[in-house]
């Protein structure tokens, strides 16, 4: 009769800062293509997938890049059960800007003349 009912109230909070806390990663897959029909149903298929920001597939390579806020993992899963292809995770990076922001930090720090000895040793002239 007093039977109070314990329920768990989720809070809005919580499922904002899962959001913002996954990181935009770049992953790359190596995806059985062999025509232009499967290339077309795995690009249809990945561009159902929640979070995937940019892709790009190359049938002759069986490769395919995939950009966003994903897991790679389930990326993978889905891409398995959604094509019915074998579907294998070769590179995760995670905040490919971050890397491109450390390539250019590192070519901030070398010293002008280290960048002129390369530039006339690569064009054999003055620049």
């Amino acid at each position: 009769m007093g039977e109070e009912k314990k329920t768990k109230k989720k809070k809005k909070g919580d499922k904002d800062k899962k959001k913002k806390e996954q990181k935009v990663v770049e992953a790359e897959f190596k995806v059985s293509m062999h025509c232009n029909g499967c290339e077309r149903s795995v690009a249809k298929a990945i561009s159902k997938i929640k979070g995937v920001e940019r892709f790009t597939t190359d049938m002759t390579k069986h490769k395919v890049v995939i950009t966003g806020r994903i897991k790679p993992e389930k990326v993978m899963k889905k891409l398995k059960k959604k094509t019915g292809k074998r579907v294998e995770l070769v590179i995760n990076k995670e905040d490919p800007k971050d890397d491109a922001k450390e390539a250019d930090s590192a070519l901030e720090a070398m010293p002008d003349q280290a960048i002129n000895s390369f530039l006339y040793g690569y064009f054999g002239d003055s620049v």
